[in-house]
């Protein structure tokens, strides 16, 4: 059993006191239950914040991607022997662009392989989702469907228009 993803899914039943119960990757494999409702709907967040925290950590790579590409491009434009200053560790440090320009590359390549592995994880996760979903039988249209309702009993009290 592959314990990567867990997930806190409350009382374990027929105990007598609540017990934390730790599933792996949705349910464990030996199970002979379905999960409960609460269960289905625990495991369904957890996937989906995993997503969200990976789409964010996607985004937020992209945005130092972006920040190294400019200092790439302002490199360019300049003499290697310039002095330039870097952040290390919290530290303004200075040193020449010859210096610093080779760890700015390097670091935008080790960025850029995080971002294709974070892409791919992404991948995998969303279509575990697409999985838990149709083994479930989960549909998302009832939540929008109450938010359209309560708007269209807003109209039906004044919704007269006179010319």
């Amino acid at each position: 059993l592959k314990l990567t993803e867990l997930c806190w899914v409350g009382r374990q039943p027929g105990a007598e006191k609540e017990v934390d119960v730790m599933v792996a990757e949705g349910y464990p494999k030996g199970s002979e239950e379905e999960p409960t409702p609460q269960q289905v709907q625990a495991t369904f967040q957890q996937i989906e914040r995993e997503l969200t925290m990976m789409m964010n950590k996607i985004a937020e790579l992209d945005q130092e991607l972006n920040e190294h590409s400019l200092v790439l491009k302002a490199f360019e434009k300049v003499e290697p022997t310039r002095r330039c200053f870097r952040m290390v560790g919290g530290v303004l440090v200075e040193r020449t662009v010859a210096e610093v320009k080779p760890a700015i590359e390097g670091n935008t390549e080790k960025i850029s392989t995080a971002v294709t592995q974070l892409k791919e994880q992404l991948t995998k996760k969303t279509e575990q989702r697409n999985q838990f979903v149709q083994k479930y039988n989960l549909n998302q249209q009832p939540q929008a469907k109450p938010q359209a309702a309560a708007s269209s009993s807003k109209g039906e009290g004044g919704g007269s228009v006179l010319v």
